[in-house]
């Protein structure tokens, strides 16, 4: 590969602190990967092993490209290198998630609460939470649902940010602090803010776990350094603290962040709050053309705090006159019209490939970037429709905009005694599912007796669960993904928003499954209707694994990190791009401003506005049109954004439609990119079950009716994690160990008090034994919840933790699996599973392990087998051919009557054995 000298500068550098200046376009990734391979190569006076290696990320999706990458590099040039799996490449909050759980075995039981989880939790332990305890700055005590979400706000950036303590003396919140982080320890929850506390409080005074980590890591690399807040930043300097070298990366011109807390003082005082540090300028673009690099530039080097750089381009496109484009329209639909029309025009022009080759451009390589999706998509997505256009609107659209949902909807305020049948069924008819009339009937029937038995009948939590009676009315009204009629595969649609509901029903239950039924049903109702809306996407939107041809829309923010041929920037209007600052009851009312240091940046600012509309400009590659339109009726969006004559002001933007049928042509081809893959152990089980089993888990989202069990066999899992992990570290464990094992590890947290005594002494009886029966076997323990990763090359990976491995008498290696009689499951699916890990096995140590085993917990029996290596090459390719099923979409049922009989959704498959 070429690269630039300060490339070439940045790969090698080796000892001491670096900061990379990456300008858009700049290949950092690139960059990075290479970095890590130089770190890796034996030999190197600094060369180092991948476990040495943290490499930070800003999302999951940046992590397995830039994970990908590297695994490229490396077996480009290295072979198989041993121990790769062990390199964390991931999120900040991932990393302190398993820093926590491997290293303070007490939160090897916590679960982390999603966003929603997050609301719902502090709703329903309002006093407890500390939410109605606390006051606003006015006096006036917090309400539930009406001031929660600024509640959490409020925690949260008391928790991730730099503080002002004399400011906030008197304040209400800081007492909530202290109660919701109590509740969060004594419930066993994290939410994303606790996980970055807990970790930077380990971090800071756990001495043996600061020794552990010194030892361990010596390089840190941070990606997207400018959207680090205060509290990431700490994490990041305690383990600079230990010894490890830093490696920074960002654009100080690209920060999105600032609303979440992201501070851009990180990449702008690093070199001096880390000297020696050595900074390195990447100011080459080599993704987009002259045109857009310029015009970039310019409208960037407004703003006033910024490191000094020149972005350059350097040829990653030619450019023609006409390929920059900036028009207003009288309204939004000829705004979209235009957007149509371009889209079309565009369609197989020639642009020419990093590798130099050419190619015509496809629907997938068009986007349409938006400040707001949700405020001015629509009449975009109605014309791309009418059009006949293929489009994806990500992430952002609104899952009861959808027929489906909201007759799912009406089923539950139907239970709630809010609705009759007779508007039930009209929904049910709307959503247009392919159910009969009279099945539909059935199917609201078999509901109306199980809100009869519910208001009269005994309190058994899991029978009168709202996720069995949404999957009894799916089955009794026969609703099956390949009898929706429509085209363009609207059977899956309409499963995907099915689906997101089912996960919707499972963050309500996660919270609500012990209240009393008839008052869970109403809450449900209430959440239905005051919470649920605009926090659930439409479901098949979230296909992680599908890459249709399509054009995209989604918000700058979302954009970050990607780029297209062809970008679309409209609605640029003023008070909504920049935007208005939203007035309104806020986090403000709660915490003194005076009390946050850097406060203004949560708010915003004109300079933060042109960060993002220059990450808005720097996606595109060759075209990049740019569009404005009044909103008929709304006097705040009637002019243009006062970014729009510092666009005009290139030379290279045009004025006039431009007409691009003279441009060469080839067929229109989408980019043969790889979508990486990253299967977990549980997954693959699914899979290898049934696909459609997979399908309807794990893409569409379907969840079972929650078990009041649930959490027990985890617990014992977690428990003899504690006993193995004491054992390697060289302590004695012994029976009298079980009650302080059960005491810290056990948690069920759906199951009835005469449940969990049943649990609770299970669980005693097995550890009992199992320490019993092996006690004499730990000194041969070599790893226990081991994280290994099989990369089996082109983008695919299975990801997952071995239970344990055991060296034998023999000196031969065991990698044994435990499992209870409960979580017994098919024979060849164990075999295919036990097999993953003996791969994972070679690819952390190089060396193969000789046999597998499962361990049954509750037989205390032991089932061992040699490891098969035509097995092995055969599990391979069956790893290899489930990613390229998953790519290609197309999951079919593989029905016999044991796999069906034991399915939770086999009455949802039209292929199923009964």
């Amino acid at each position: 590969m070429n690269f630039t000298d300060d490339q070439r500068r940045a790969i090698n550098h080796s000892d001491g602190n670096l900061q990379l200046i990456a300008c858009a376009g700049s290949g950092k990734t690139e960059v990075v990967a290479q970095r890590v391979l130089q770190l890796l190569t034996p030999g190197e006076k600094f060369s180092v092993s991948p476990r040495n290696i943290v490499a930070f990320t800003f999302t999951d999706k940046a992590a397995a490209e830039l994970k990908e990458r590297i695994f490229q590099r490396c077996r480009e040039t290295l072979g198989d290198l041993v121990g790769l799996s062990e390199m964390y490449v991931g999120t900040i909050h991932g990393f302190c998630l398993d820093l926590l759980k491997t290293e303070v075995l007490k939160y090897l039981k916590f679960e982390v609460l999603s966003d929603v989880q997050q609301v719902l939790f502090v709703d329903r332990n309002s006093t407890k939470s500390g939410l109605t305890a606390c006051k606003d700055l006015q006096g006036n005590l917090l309400r539930r649902y009406v001031d929660t979400r600024n509640y959490i706000d409020a925690l949260s950036i008391l928790r991730e940010s730099s503080l002002n303590r004399p400011a906030l003396e008197g304040c209400s919140i800081v007492s909530g602090v202290a109660s919701y982080s109590h509740l969060l320890d004594d419930k066993s929850y994290f939410d994303y803010s606790s996980i970055l506390d807990c970790a930077a409080k380990a971090l800071r005074h756990d001495a043996k776990l600061r020794s552990r980590l010194a030892d361990r890591i010596k390089h840190v690399i941070v990606d997207e350094y400018q959207d680090v807040n205060p509290i990431q930043e700490h994490v990041v300097r305690e383990l600079h603290s230990l010894g490890a070298a830093l490696c920074v990366v960002g654009d100080d011109d690209q920060v999105l962040y600032q609303w979440r807390g992201s501070e851009v003082q990180n990449i702008l005082s690093f070199k001096e709050r880390y000297a020696p540090a050595t900074q390195i300028k990447l100011e080459e673009n080599f993704r987009s053309n002259e045109g857009i690099v310029e015009t970039s530039r310019l409208f960037i080097e407004q703003n006033a705090e910024r490191l000094p750089k020149h972005m350059k381009p350097v040829g990653g496109q030619e450019y023609e006159p006409g390929d920059l484009v900036a028009l207003s329209f009288d309204d939004p639909e000829q705004e979209a019209a235009y957007i149509v029309k371009t889209c079309r025009s565009l369609l197989g022009v020639a642009i020419k490939e990093a590798e130099g080759a050419r190619r015509g451009i496809a629907w997938s390589d068009m986007a349409i970037l938006l400040r707001s999706v949700s405020k001015n998509a629509e009449p975009i997505t109605r014309a791309l429709r009418a059009a006949g256009i293929p489009y994806l609107v990500v992430g952002m659209n609104d899952l009861f905009a959808t027929p489906e949902a909201n007759a799912a909807r009406d089923l539950f305020y139907f239970m709630a005694g809010r609705l009759d049948e007779k508007s039930v069924l009209e929904s049910w008819k709307v959503a247009d599912t392919g159910a009969t009339l009279s099945s539909l009937k059935k199917a609201i029937a078999s509901a109306k007796q199980s809100r009869k038995d519910m208001v009269a009948g005994e309190e058994r939590h899991a029978v009168y669960s709202p996720q069995r009676v949404f999957r009894d009315f799916l089955e009794n009204a026969n609703v099956r993904e390949e009898t929706v009629p429509g085209e363009g595969g609207r059977g899956e649609i309409l499963f995907y928003n099915l689906g997101k509901f089912s996960q919707l029903i499972s963050d309500f239950e996660a919270i609500h499954f012990l209240s009393a039924p008839k008052e869970k049903y109403e809450t449900f109702a209430s959440f239905l209707e005051h919470r649920a809306a605009g926090s659930y996407p439409e479901g098949w939107q979230a296909n992680q694994y599908a890459n249709p041809n399509a054009v995209r829309i989604m918000t700058v923010h979302q954009a970050k990190g990607m780029q297209w041929p062809a970008v679309f920037v409209p609605a640029l209007l003023k008070n909504r791009f920049p935007s208005k600052k939203q007035g309104g009851r806020n986090v403000w009312h709660l915490i003194p401003k005076s009390a946050v240091e850097g406060q203004a940046r949560f708010e915003g600012s004109l300079e933060d506005e042109r960060r993002l509309f220059y990450v808005a400009m720097t996606r595109a590659q060759k075209f990049l049109h740019m569009t404005w339109a009044p909103i008929p009726g709304n006097r705040l969006y009637q002019l243009k954004s006062e970014f729009w004559d510092n666009v005009l002001a290139s030379k290279y933007v045009k004025r006039q439609q431009q007409d691009y049928s003279m441009r060469k042509r080839l067929q229109a081809t989408p980019k043969a990119g790889i979508a990486n893959v990253t299967l977990t152990f549980s997954d693959m089980k699914y899979f290898f079950e049934c696909p459609y089993q997979f399908k309807l888990r794990i893409l569409y989202g379907f969840n079972a009716s929650i078990d009041e069990a649930l959490g027990y066999g985890k617990s014992l899992h977690d428990a003899l994690a504690d006993v193995h992990a004491r054992v390697i570290r060289g302590e004695q464990v012994s029976e009298s160990d079980v009650p302080s094992l059960i005491d810290t590890h056990l948690r069920a947290p759906f199951a009835y008090k005469a449940l969990r005594e049943k649990l609770e002494a299970a669980a005693t009886k097995v550890l009992t034994d199992y320490i019993s029966d092996n006690k004499h076997d730990f000194g041969n323990i070599e790893y226990s919840e081991k994280l290994i990763e099989v990369n089996m090359g082109d983008g695919v990976s299975v990801v997952g933790r071995i239970d344990l491995v055991r060296r034998k008498d023999t000196d031969e290696t065991s990698i044994v699996d435990l499992k209870s009689t409960k979580r017994a499951q098919q024979e060849d699916v164990t075999e295919t599973q036990l097999h993953i890990y003996a791969l994972g096995y070679k690819e952390l140590t190089g060396r193969n392990a000789d046999y597998v085993e499962t361990y049954n917990l509750d037989e205390r029996k032991r089932n061992p087998r040699s490891v098969d290596e035509d097995f092995l090459q055969s599990v391979k390719a069956r790893v290899t051919q489930a990613a390229s099923v998953l790519r290609g979409g197309t999951l079919l049922p593989t029905p016999t009557a044991k796999k069906c009989g034991t399915c939770d959704y086999f009455k949802m498959c039209g292929s199923a054995k009964k």
